[in-house]
């Protein structure tokens, strides 16, 4: 599901149209080896994100939490209006970094 592109200690993370209760499962299985490491600098690209659901907001979350606890830095890029919204309602906008 997502593409996942590595340059170093950074890493770009494709996220697709969706993630939800179907997907979200699988996408934490892929991020999680990223999410372990230290000093990563991770990258969610999120220009083709359609829809979130509470579960990936709960991927999310848990990403933040892990890329920080090991040193690391998580930012969100091409979030759309739409998806920022959900992020914003939700209080997730406070401590992500939403370019």
């Amino acid at each position: 599901m997502a593409e996942i592109v590595r340059n170093g200690n950074s890493v770009l993370v494709k996220t697709g149209n969706r993630i939800d209760t179907i997907n979200a499962g699988d996408f934490e299985r892929e991020i999680n080896p990223i999410l372990s490491e230290s000093g990563v600098d991770l990258e969610l690209d999120c220009s083709e994100l359609d829809y979130i659901s509470s579960s990936g907001l709960r991927v999310v979350l848990k990403a933040q939490k892990m890329i920080s606890a090991n040193k690391g830095q998580m930012k969100l890029t091409g979030v759309k209006p739409q998806i920022k919204k959900v992020f914003d309602m939700t209080g997730f906008s406070r401590f992500l970094k939403i370019n």
